[in-house]
């Protein structure tokens, strides 16, 4: 009795198996005749990038740095290296706009705000120049304005940076999808 339950669980086990494969070899080729596939720093014909020095149109001090780093780090994210000069691609970025809005008061005090950031990029690749105009976060960036002064600084820096953040890799984004075409 034993040795024929064992083998219907050997058949059953083999079954399972061989559905499984079909069942993932099947999903592999629907996905990839839709058109799906990884976008990745692979597809960028680069692999060095420079990014100068960024530029500040506003009044708010410290856009410049805070922008630079979050693009060096996007696009180290990415497996581009960074250079100080000579990259294979130069980008250029300016920021042009930083708004501070309220979105929250409670008896004329401010309680929340938001950050609006916006940045112009001009990428050069081999004499070839690509624009992007007005590029700002894709998610709204609030932060808390309570408490003390100090407070309320910090988390305006806080917020500042993961827009520049959000910006960094919204441009890395559309840097890729322009050489995946």
């Amino acid at each position: 009795m034993k040795i024929q339950n064992s083998k219907f669980k050997i058949q059953n086990f083999g079954k399972a198996l061989l559905t499984s494969y079909f069942l993932l070899l099947t999903s592999y080729f629907l996905l990839s005749s839709c058109g799906y596939h990884m976008i990745g720093s692979t597809l960028m014909p680069f692999n060095s990038i420079t990014i100068k020095q960024v530029q500040n149109k506003t009044y708010e001090p410290g856009l410049e740095e805070k922008l630079h780093n979050a693009l060096s780090k996007e696009f180290i994210n990415q497996g581009i290296e960074v250079q100080r000069a000579g990259g294979n691609v130069e980008i250029e970025a300016t920021v042009i706009n930083f708004e501070l809005a309220a979105i929250g008061a409670v008896n004329d005090k401010i309680k929340e705000q938001s950050i609006i950031m916006r940045v112009h990029i001009k990428l050069v690749d081999q004499g070839k120049i690509t624009e992007f105009k007005a590029m700002e976060s894709p998610i709204k960036i609030t932060f808390q304005s309570t408490g003390t002064v100090s407070e309320s600084v910090t988390n305006k820096e806080r917020a500042i940076e993961k827009a520049c953040s959000e910006i960094a890799k919204e441009i890395v984004s559309r840097i890729i999808l322009k050489y995946a075409k």
